[in-house]
């Protein structure tokens, strides 16, 4: 890194945009020119291969059509043949080159992305769609209400996961719901661990993501299970096939040469036998092929993480020439011959098991370091883009306090710093301020933050201390058409779910409430309100709310916080900061007025 910082030396002298002076970004920018030019020179080298590929197979053909033409011997016959080895090995060139290029391809595109991130530039990234993510994922209320499973959200921003077990534990680990893939204590130690090793996590990355596959596309890791049913309910055959799967295809053979009986007979018990284990024959052939190619797609993680690497090549290597021979089933007539002359499938299930006996651990090991390493990608990547990002700390005092903290999805040219005051269980934080100046922003902020730090990863601002929590939010209520459900019942009954489970937890409700009770008239919300905040301050819960109605900024034991407006040459300007106290500045007529629409009794107000 020393030669990338003498490097921007360089470049503050000369600009002053945020990301040319940033160490990640020329890190970044650096490596996408390196593989830009690397694709460039392996497209040429491709084209020539190619080129002399074509020159070698015409030759071929020019000299075996010469020699047909002329009558020549048997032996020019054979010589005509020389050209074939070049070709062949031109062939195989092409194949290796070819592959340079699309690993090239696949580096210079997660290069770009990552990039992107860097910049905040979140259009541009191939995220998924929100009904791509499980129901229970994309309906839970934080991902309604921190709007993480849009296209610019959170979790598809900073989904870089690319097997189907690692992406669920990713989500649920955010969300914080408990799940049967494992808890989260063990992933702050890793992501701390690996973003303390420079550069490590990049390199971790790119030997993860750089699959042959789509954007977005998750692969099934299978866990290798040494099931012994398939020769438990053939013990005989176990013992009497390797001797006969041997005999036959000698006696076929040699009966052929001299007219000896019982071939038929022969066939027809060994087509017997391959129906009778052809439905189980063919799920194992399924298990074959899928850990086969697991195998080829992880092969650079596998050998990446391994402490054997000679031991994890050779289980791979076995497993890949065993999935080979699954090709044959694409045709059926081949597959049933072997099977006829040598009971060919009954070789490669014994293979299979002699495989599983030797590699069983070792794989299922790697497997299971791949998955949980491939779920924290995510938090990895976000804390090797944000070097700036600090871990969180259980406070000693038991409460809820960050020097300063932002929402991680504001780029860096647009991140207003602004500190969480200490806030210990039972403690109201009631913010007021005028529209569009940052309340729900401030919320959404710690929110996240919170959801962050929990799941392990790193959180943008200094001194972030937490206590043992659950987080809920009221941000966006939803009625329902359906089931007869206004917005007001709506949020009622989140609101009493949530009061239901305080009573049932062990850790601290953090509650964040944007304009609740909305759909009901000004005095009765303002009781209402008051109402549920002495409830939620019985059951210890910390509550942040923002409100227009200042009449609930005198509640007595409430902390009282507001973001205002500035106005510069006669025009709204936000500098979003928090400030402490009630706001006494309003901006509804101005922005009514602003996009033309008249208010005539302005006086009245």
């Amino acid at each position: 890194m020393s030669l990338i910082l003498r490097f921007l030396e360089g470049k503050k002298k000369i600009t002053n945009d945020l990301f040319s002076t940033n160490p990640k970004y020329t890190f970044l920018t650096l490596r996408k020119k390196k593989y830009k030019s690397k694709i460039q020179f392996l497209s040429k080298r491709l084209r020539v291969v190619s080129l002399i590929r074509l020159i070698t197979f015409l030759i071929f053909v020019s000299t075996i059509s010469f020699c047909y033409l002329a009558k020549l011997s048997w032996f020019e016959y054979g010589l005509s043949f020389l050209p074939l080895l070049p070709f062949i090995f031109l062939v195989r060139l092409y194949v290796r080159r070819k592959e340079q290029l699309q690993y090239a391809k696949k580096t210079f595109q997660f290069i770009e992305d990552e990039i992107q991130r860097l910049t905040g530039e979140f259009k541009k990234l191939k995220t998924r769609e929100i009904w791509e993510y499980p129901v229970p994922v994309r309906n839970h209320p934080l991902s309604i209400d921190l709007d993480l499973c849009t296209k610019q959200g959170f979790l598809g921003v900073y989904d870089t996961t690319i097997t189907e077990e690692g992406f669920l534990i990713y989500l649920y680990r955010f969300l914080q719901e408990p799940s049967e893939w494992g808890n989260t204590d063990k992933n702050h130690l890793s992501v701390s661990k690996i973003l303390n090793q420079q550069n490590y996590s990049f390199q971790l990355m790119r030997k993860f993501l750089i699959l042959d596959g789509e954007p977005n596309e998750k692969f099934l890791f299978p866990k290798v299970h040494n099931d012994t049913n398939f020769w438990k309910k053939r013990k005989w055959l176990r013992w009497f096939f390797p001797i006969w799967g041997v005999i036959t295809p000698i006696y076929i053979l040699v009966g052929l040469l001299f007219d000896l009986p019982l071939i038929p007979f022969i066939l027809l018990i060994n087509g017997i036998l391959f129906v009778s284990y052809r439905n189980e024959s063919k799920l194992l052939w399924k298990e074959i092929k899928s850990l086969h190619l697991t195998a080829n797609r992880f092969q650079k993680t596998f050998l990446f993480l391994s402490k054997d690497r000679k031991f994890t090549k050779y289980m791979l290597r076995k497993i890949s020439n065993l999935g080979d021979s699954s090709e044959l089933l694409v045709s059926p007539l081949p597959h049933l011959i072997l099977n006829l002359l040598c009971l060919w499938d009954l070789w490669k299930i014994q293979s299979l098991q002699k495989w599983k006996q030797k590699y069983e651990s070792n794989w299922n090991e790697l497997q299971n370091q791949i998955v949980q390493l491939d779920s924290i990608l995510p938090l990895l990547n976000f804390g090797y883009l944000n070097p700036e990002a600090n871990f969180a700390k259980i406070s000693k005092e038991g409460i809820l306090r960050s020097e300063s903290l932002v929402h991680p999805l504001l780029s860096q040219t647009n991140r207003v710093m602004n500190s969480l005051p200490a806030m210990k269980p039972g403690d109201l934080m009631i913010i007021t301020g005028s529209n569009m100046s940052g309340k729900t922003t401030y919320l959404r902020s710690i929110a996240m933050s919170l959801l962050l730090a929990g799941s392990g990863a790193p959180v943008i601002g200094k001194k972030f201390e937490l206590l043992n929590f659950q987080i809920h939010t009221l941000i966006r209520s939803q009625d329902s058409m359906e089931d007869g459900v206004s917005f007001f019942y709506s949020e009622v009954r989140r609101l009493s779910s949530i009061i239901q489970n305080a009573n049932v937890s062990n850790k601290i409700p953090i509650l964040f409430l944007d304009e609740i009770l909305k759909g009901t008239n000004s005095k009765e919300r303002y009781i209402a309100t008051r109402e549920i905040l002495s409830v939620l301050r019985e059951k210890n819960c910390i509550v942040f709310l923002t409100t227009h109605d200042l009449k609930l900024a005198d509640i007595p034991w409430a902390k009282r916080f507001h973001f205002t407006e500035l106005e510069i040459n006669g025009q709204m300007d936000f500098d979003y900061k928090l400030r402490e106290g009630v706001s006494n500045t309003t901006n509804a007529l101005k922005i009514l007025k602003k996009e033309g629409i008249p208010i005539r009794n302005e006086e009245e107000t």
